[in-house]
């Protein structure tokens, strides 16, 4: 590996330890997102309709606890748009680059209004 490799591969390692330093640990649920519901099934097109997208991005080291916060996340993002439930697109896991043993829990979905 050339100097300018090794160079490029320490930058980019340095990048992405940092971006996994940035990312939150929990995400506090706000009061008017308490009654949001984390759906699986899209809800009736006849009542609902989509409010936009909502993504949510938590590392931790335990995936159960870092979901619950990611979809507390979702949950705040979706209130804020008026929203009463949010239907999961996309759920994805990866390991931080930090080397710490943490895991970063991406999810992303779809906000649903009433008509």
């Amino acid at each position: 590996m050339g100097a300018w490799s090794r160079f490029t591969f320490f930058l980019a390692l340095a990048a992405s330890v940092g971006c996994a330093d940035a990312l939150p640990d929990r995400a506090v649920l706000n009061p008017e997102a308490a009654n949001v519901e984390i759906i699986s099934d899209l809800p009736n097109r006849e009542i609902y309709e989509p409010a936009g997208q909502v993504s949510a991005e938590i590392i931790g080291r335990d995936n159960a606890a870092s979901l619950r916060e990611a979809f507390n996340q979702l949950r705040n993002q979706a209130a804020a748009k008026g929203a009463t439930f949010v239907g999961i697109d996309e759920v994805s896991s990866r390991a931080a680059w930090d080397f710490s043993g943490r895991t970063i829990v991406t999810i992303l979905g779809t906000a649903y209004r009433t008509r």
